[in-house]
């Protein structure tokens, strides 16, 4: 994917740090939603750094502008929301650089956006704390990402992977290692996975047995133990 200058985006990881919203009708900062919440000081000194760009529809843009998607691991795109003018949008930009990108945004309809640079947002909200409030911010989006990348992949697979993916997940939180392949040291019940995978308790517990039928999984001492997860990383990535 390229800037809005054609750079390829790998040569310049600054590039992605803006933050940007879709305008009305002119290029206050006074009606967006998003904003109402500022101190008018604030909206001053963010639209006094505001760069306006217009994108024409289907092109792609540095930060979300109306239809922001991530991949999920098969390929497909999934389609987050269609996001209207008065938002606020590229917060992964707030996270410190080195965070893998996995949003993309593009142009729904054509459309005029603003830009601000992160470190001018920051400023313009916490004058000379931006440093410190920065900090913050980007550990807590961080968490935020990883949440709406997980409901992101979630969305893209059937019950069998987000099962697989539930019980990948927990082995790499609480799973311990040894011949028998990964136990898991916290007992997981039945409900609280089918609550992970989004599903209802009768189809998740068929296809825990239709794993352990298949020598995917097993059950020792009322722990699941993963014999193969291998398998089940193949699973969860082919749906």
């Amino acid at each position: 994917m390229a800037d809005d200058s054609g750079k390829p985006q790998h040569q310049s990881l600054a590039a992605w740090r803006w933050v940007a919203a879709p305008l009305a009708g002119d290029r206050s900062l006074r009606g967006l939603a998003a904003l109402k919440r500022l101190k008018p000081e604030q909206r001053e000194a963010l639209e006094r750094c505001l760069e306006v760009r217009e994108y024409r529809r289907g092109e792609l843009v540095l930060a979300g502008v109306a239809r922001l998607s991530i991949a999920s691991p098969n390929g497909r795109r999934v389609l987050l929301n269609l996001l209207p003018s008065g938002e606020i949008f590229g917060h992964s930009a707030l996270v410190e650089a080195g965070h893998p990108r996995v949003f993309e945004a593009a142009a729904y309809t054509n459309l005029r956006a603003g830009r601000v640079s992160a470190d001018d947002f920051l400023e313009a909200l916490a004058g000379d704390r931006a440093r410190e409030v920065g900090e913050v911010i980007s550990f807590v989006t961080e968490r935020w990402i990883t949440l709406v990348v997980r409901l992101a992949r979630f969305l893209a697979q059937d019950l069998r992977a987000r099962v697989a993916s539930s019980l990948i997940e927990a082995a790499r939180g609480f799973g311990v290692q040894d011949a028998r392949g990964h136990v898991l040291s916290l007992r997981i019940t039945q409900d609280a996975l089918a609550d992970l995978s989004a599903g209802s308790l009768r189809k998740v517990n068929a296809v825990l047995r239709r794993f352990e039928v298949e020598g995917l999984i097993g059950k020792e001492e009322g722990r699941i133990v993963l014999r193969q997860l291998g398998a089940l990383e193949e699973l969860a990535l082919a749906s």
